[in-house]
């Protein structure tokens, strides 16, 4: 009998550990499963690849104008990330990043200031579309090793550019992502690689139907989260007031300029899923830009200095911190935490940290 109740123990102490670790194999092939399952994400949106794979390629940089007479501009809906920048005499300028998803036109394409060149060095080997600049700035551009240089003017890319008819020059040169890939993708200097992400993102997003109680959450489980669906960036005067409004219904911010609507040329408003704000330095170079004698701005985007990330209708008042060149831009919360932004594009605000951005 005691032999038998011995056996019994030990019968049903092997079938404990058995089903223990039956249960750990269990859980570690449905952990590896879901991980196999997680489709590839975009490096510079977080959000999964279209057609379930990376396109093997460089990001392509393209520089926009965003003056009134620049307006409405085409292929902004397809970019992944855009940086506005103060440039001389008040007005704003766009650098529209592109990598996962393609653009059949993107118009107007204007000429380049220093600042792209210190932006572009956290995409690792872009190509950068621009319609040439002043003397200074196109040689700083040719000294960036890092820059395959898709210049439109006396460069072998020329032919990808075009002029549309019904637009007067300069604002009517055009391109498109496929045509600057063909050509300039060639010259990346060995096998295409797309960048290494720059955001961290929230691991799961909810676009359409985001209610105000998400929102809150979100707000309320990030150091320094606040409400969100207004960001308000005063670039300048009327044309340059920047305001982005928090859509619930399809979960993305939608830009203005006052109260009209910044609208593209297929007639939607320009959206954007993140809004950040990077507060930065902006001084008077000693060149001169244009036939008026305004000079270029110098923009300071390595350092630190005060920036607000908004996502799902939520903003964060943190810090940025570059601390070289070399570096990627970091966007801290108050704790010292990087912030993490929805899955989506994201526009990046470089405004003067002379000016004072608003949240509500």
């Amino acid at each position: 009998m005691r032999l038998t109740a011995l056996a019994a123990i030990a019968a049903l102490a092997a079938t404990g550990c058995s089903k223990k670790n039956t249960a750990k194999v269990s859980a570690s092939a449905s952990a590896s499963a879901s991980a196999a399952a997680a489709p590839p994400a975009c490096p510079l949106t977080g959000a999964p690849a279209p057609g379930g794979s990376i396109p093997q390629r460089p990001a392509f940089a393209v520089k926009m104008p965003n003056d009134p007479t620049g307006r409405p501009q085409t292929g902004l809906d397809k970019t992944d990330i855009v940086y506005e920048e103060p440039v001389e005499g008040g007005i704003t300028r766009l650098i529209a990043i592109y990598q996962c998803a393609d653009a059949d036109r993107i118009e107007p394409v204007r000429s380049a200031r220093f600042v792209d060149i210190d932006v572009l060095q956290q995409f690792g080997h872009p190509i950068f579309g621009h319609a040439g600049g002043i003397g200074p700035v196109l040689d700083a551009i040719k000294k960036a090793t890092f820059i395959i240089d898709a210049e439109y003017s006396g460069t072998p890319y020329q032919g990808d550019y075009h002029r549309d008819s019904s637009r007067p020059a300069p604002q009517n040169l055009y391109t498109s992502t496929k045509e600057i890939y063909t050509t300039a993708g060639s010259s990346a200097g060995g096998p295409p690689s797309p960048p290494s992400p720059v955001f961290t993102y929230l691991t799961s997003t909810a676009t359409a139907g985001v209610s105000s109680t998400v929102s809150s959450t979100v707000s309320s489980t990030v150091s320094g989260g606040a409400p969100g669906a207004t960001v308000h960036v005063p670039f300048s005067g009327p044309a340059y007031d920047v305001y982005w409004r928090w859509n619930a219904a399809t979960g993305v911010y939608l830009r203005s300029y006052g109260t009209a609507p910044a609208n593209l040329s297929s007639g939607a408003q320009i959206s954007a899923t993140n809004i950040v704000v990077e507060q930065v330095s902006v001084t008077p170079s000693q060149y001169v830009e244009d036939e008026t004698g305004t000079k270029e701005n110098l923009i300071g985007t390595v350092g630190t200095g005060t920036a607000i990330v908004c996502r799902q209708g939520a903003c964060v008042q943190g810090t940025w911190n570059r601390p070289t060149l070399a570096d990627m831009t970091r966007y801290l919360d108050p704790a010292g935490n990087q912030i993490p932004l929805a899955q989506g594009n994201t526009w990046v605000e470089l405004e003067p940290n002379t000016q004072k951005p608003a949240t509500s």
